[in-house]
């Protein structure tokens, strides 16, 4: 049976399972584990259980999540196929996985390093389930605005906190469950503003009007976070958009953006720690000596690391002598967490990751127009950009056990799976990229 026209992808087969339904290249396909997926992706932003106090203890997520792995292997098993992987990203995703298993066994509290594991293993089947469950640019878009929307959930949640006075020290706003913490909160939006503009092409005024609106919102969230972290992460967005963005009213809208969000900083920051005399910021020395210590972790652990998680653990016997916190610290740079945690193995694979998600998606982004996919050339560009949110939030902050790296990561792979399958050559009157 041959495989795919152009490598980089495992070979797929086309049973009366899959359902196609119009246009021939729109794959209808899986759909429970596709509801599924939607349906996780506004229990994970909405935060439901948290605000229902009768859904408390259901863990909703992880069970819709777990229905949507079943799903996806009760329909794999009646269309007779096997399970879709995408060369590099899901080789990788798997080697990362495997070095966080590998990391328990010499970890500073083994069973922490285990659970941590399988909240990682969580997050990579769903980027797998990701990958399986959607398969045309259609199915994509409505997951990324299922995104998009969801964002306000946390996103009002920060602004009416702020409002009513429901502030962290220093007085921060943060949201519920995942969002509670401000970094992580104002980290999670700023991945969204890409995503929001992405879906601008091609549509009617009104909704590139709620996608305006939309943004504000996030943007307004993150500047009351006051997390550091984040402001510098949207102001690289932002940049990369005003700089990337064919639109001249998009880059025109970017570069004011980029200059109310300087004039906040500028004038509006109300936070003690700021971005100002660094040299005798408490906060930031805290910061520095986390990273510090990160290195002295991998120093005496090069192959496995501390333990996925654990670098909390070992921080104080790694902490410089004339650092004195008052918490254990988890260590603020993803890319130094992942070293100190999961060994050499586990970075290169995390890392390659990340490079290779960016690089594919600045290739469907470069060919798109080429060859007729606008569309996926727009989710593309708005995913990468999105990427490279991450990459800049997660210089200061501790955000490899985040859900957020490994959902974009699966949706590039799904994209690149796409873009493939729609690419000239299949044979003809077959469905393309797919073979019997």
């Amino acid at each position: 049976m041959p495989g795919y026209a152009e490598p980089g992808i495992a070979p797929a087969t086309f049973s009366t399972a899959d359902i196609y339904v119009g246009r021939k290249d729109r794959l209808v396909g899986p759909v429970l584990s596709y509801s599924l997926l939607l349906l996780f992706f506004f229990l994970l932003y909405s935060q439901l259980p948290l605000l229902i106090p009768a859904l408390q203890g259901l863990r909703l997520v992880y069970a819709v999540g777990g229905a949507a792995i079943v799903a996806v292997l009760v329909e794999k098993m009646l269309s007779h196929g096997g399970w879709e992987l995408v060369w590099p990203e899901s080789y990788l995703l798997l080697g990362l996985l495997a070095a966080a298993a590998i990391s328990c066994f010499g970890a500073l509290w083994p069973r922490y390093a285990v659970d941590n594991t399988l909240d990682l293993a969580k997050a990579v089947a769903l980027s797998l389930v990701l990958l399986s469950s959607v398969n045309s640019t259609r199915r994509l878009r409505v997951l990324i605005w299922f995104m998009v929307l969801g964002g306000l959930f946390p996103a009002l949640g920060t602004l009416r906190n702020y409002f009513q006075g429901n502030l962290m020290e220093g007085g921060r706003a943060g949201w519920v469950g995942i969002f509670a913490n401000p970094n992580e909160l104002a980290y999670s939006l700023v991945l969204l503003v890409p995503l929001a503009i992405s879906l601008a092409a091609g549509v009617p005024r009104w909704v590139v009007v709620l996608l305006g609106g939309i943004i504000a919102t996030y943007i307004a969230a993150i500047y009351v976070s006051f997390s550091r972290g984040g402001m510098i992460g949207l102001l690289a967005v932002l940049a990369v958009i005003g700089l990337r963005g064919r639109s001249i009213p998009v880059r025109v809208l970017m570069i004011l953006l980029l200059a109310a969000s300087l004039a906040f900083i500028a004038q509006g920051w109300s936070r003690d720690e700021g971005f100002t005399q660094l040299g005798t910021d408490a906060n930031f020395r805290e910061r520095l000596a986390t990273m510090q210590a990160g290195f002295a972790m991998f120093a005496d652990h090069p192959i496995s690391g501390v333990g996925l998680g654990c670098s909390v653990i070992a921080w104080p016997l790694y902490a410089p002598p004339d650092v004195h916190a008052r918490r254990w610290l988890v260590i603020h740079n993803t890319f130094l967490q992942s070293l100190s945690e999961t060994g050499i193995v586990g970075f290169l694979c995390f890392t390659l990751l990340l490079g290779a998600a960016l690089h594919d998606a600045r290739e469907i982004t470069r060919r798109g127009p080429e060859s007729g996919s606008g569309d996926s050339a727009q989710l593309a560009d708005g995913l990468g950009k999105s990427l490279w949110g991450f990459v800049v939030c997660g210089l200061s902050g501790g955000f490899i056990l985040s859900w957020f790296p490994y959902i974009l990561v699966g949706a590039v792979s799904s994209l690149k799976k796409i873009t493939k399958e729609s690419s000239p050559g299949a044979p003809a009157g077959q469905p393309r990229g797919l073979y019997d």
